[in-house]
């Protein structure tokens, strides 16, 4: 059995008033929510035992969700790292998928699995932010959003229980540095849904 953690536990501040109401995960894109898409890759990566790490407004979470997957709720923020060391206590086998809850992408989880030994996590190309202009000859060239040379985390993880969790804390700051983690580039489809400009993105994106 494959089995993962969905890191939904964030209020979303970037997407207010949006997020004043719902929680981060229960934002449309296109026709779905963006847990329902994340949902639909894990299941079609073989993934069928699901636990939501969640907090904020985790009610409407589960009114939405219902019985399809578990639930793991904090009282208080625990951090990224506290909030799977929670979450991992309704896991039954011994390695597992961690993923933040505001990204969406294609990858294909059996090429992750295939480098994986006891910690692992995926990255993706820094993009610039704006586009970029170059002269070259006196010429002007215009290159939209370009790739720079370097690599960004993008909250895709493979844990095995061996793996020492704080009770609270942060997986990027309180863990990965002292366990090295192997690490698996990914230039493919991935999208962090943190802003409305975000969403309008990822619906072009998706088609």
């Amino acid at each position: 059995m494959k089995e993962a953690i969905i890191l939904a536990g964030g209020k979303g501040l970037r997407l207010r008033p949006l997020t004043e109401v719902i929680p981060k995960s229960l934002v449309m894109i296109k026709d779905k929510t963006l847990i329902d898409y994340q949902l639909d890759w894990l299941n079609k990566n073989g993934y069928t035992r699901v636990v939501v790490a969640c907090g904020y407004k985790h009610d409407l979470l589960k009114k939405s969700l219902g019985n399809s997957v578990l639930y793991s709720v904090e009282s208080t923020p625990l951090g990224t790292a506290g909030a799977v060391n929670k979450a991992k206590k309704l896991l039954q086998g011994n390695d597992f998928l961690v993923i933040n809850g505001d990204i969406i992408t294609d990858l294909n989880l059996k090429e992750f699995e295939k480098i994986h030994e006891r910690l692992s996590i995926v990255v993706a190309p820094l993009r610039c932010p704006f586009g970029v202009i170059s002269e070259e000859g006196g010429e002007v060239k215009f290159e939209e959003k370009p790739k720079l040379p370097y690599w960004i985390n993008a909250g895709i993880y493979l844990i095995n229980k061996s793996v020492k969790l704080p009770a609270k804390g942060d997986l990027e700051r309180d863990v990965f540095p002292k366990e090295k983690p192997k690490v698996f580039k990914y230039e493919g489809f991935w999208k962090s849904i943190d802003s409305f400009k975000d969403v309008v993105e990822a619906e072009k994106e998706l088609g």
